[in-house]
Order: structure tokens, then C-alpha cells, then sequence
């Protein structure tokens, strides 16, 4: 997998006290949730954002792989493959999201080799992390809730 994140809490002594209760707790579920909201959000970008998560539009075709595209094809979205090959994965140490296509890895890093640029999609920009922080407040507070 190309991208992951990790959500690591320490250093506050209240919220530390908090964790010591919920040591129990298995963050699985958590990590799932939000392992699938940072690959919905990936999905948008690919379908309607085109652009990295950095903010950036994503550099068009070149003049003569644009004659080549027809109605249907829109940047790294011509045939569903690549967004169809998105999968997030929770492991105990974190979660993934990516995809296993080669090409992919091209997109996102590109290829000066081949004169394709780079068109990142995997990653989270501060949009993205406010998300993430509201659906792990959420699930935290459901869970200090049937903890109190």
C-alpha cells in the first residue's frame, strides 16, 4: 500500500486517565471506520475532485493522448480500474488504503521516464483530517458513553 495513518493520543494527563479505563477497548473498529472514510474520501478525489490532496488540479493529458480519450474518459477514470482497485485494510499496528494496480503507482508519484506527471490521489489533506477527527470523536464519545 502506497498510503497510511496512524492516530496516536499521549501527553494529556486527563486523556490519559480516560485511556487507562478504555485499555479494553478494541480500536479495530475504529481504525476500520476510519480506514473506509479516508478511502470514500479517496474516491471523490478520483471522481470528483481531480485534484491531489494537496489541492493541486491534477496536470491534463498530453495533446496526443487526449485525441487518443473519448466522452467517457476523464483523468484516471477511464474505465473504473483504478477506483475499482481502492481497498483499505486494518491491520494491529494501523490501517492502509491503496491500491495494488501497478499503474497506480504511477499516477501517484508519476513518471518522468515516460513523460507522465504526477497525479496524486492517495493522501489527506486538512479537510480530510477534520473528517477523520469527527467520525474518532464520535466513536470515542459513543464508547466513553457506554463506558460511564
Amino acid at each position: 500500500m502506497a498510503v497510511g495513518a496512524a492516530v496516536e493520543l499521549r501527553g494529556i494527563e486527563r486523556l490519559n486517565r480516560v485511556l487507562l479505563r478504555l485499555t479494553k477497548v478494541d480500536t479495530q473498529e475504529a481504525m476500520g471506520a476510519l480506514a473506509n472514510l479516508v478511502e470514500s474520501q479517496t474516491r471523490s478525489r478520483l471522481e470528483d475532485d481531480k485534484r491531489s490532496p494537496d489541492g493541486n488540479l491534477w496536470p491534463a493529458w498530453s495533446d496526443s493522448y487526449a485525441a487518443t480519450r473519448h466522452g467517457n474518459h476523464r483523468l484516471l477514470e477511464n474505465e473504473g480500474h483504478l477506483i475499482d482497485s481502492l481497498v483499505s485494510v486494518v491491520r494491529d499496528d494501523g490501517a492502509e488504503v491503496g491500491s495494488n494496480l501497478v499503474y497506480a503507482s504511477t499516477h501517484q508519484y508519476g513518471d518522468s521516464r515516460r513523460g507522465i506527471p504526477q497525479r496524486a490521489f492517495l493522501g489527506v489533506n486538512d479537510d480530510d483530517l477534520f473528517a477523520l477527527e469527527a467520525a474518532l470523536n464520535a466513536w470515542a464519545d459513543a464508547i466513553l458513553e457506554d463506558a460511564a
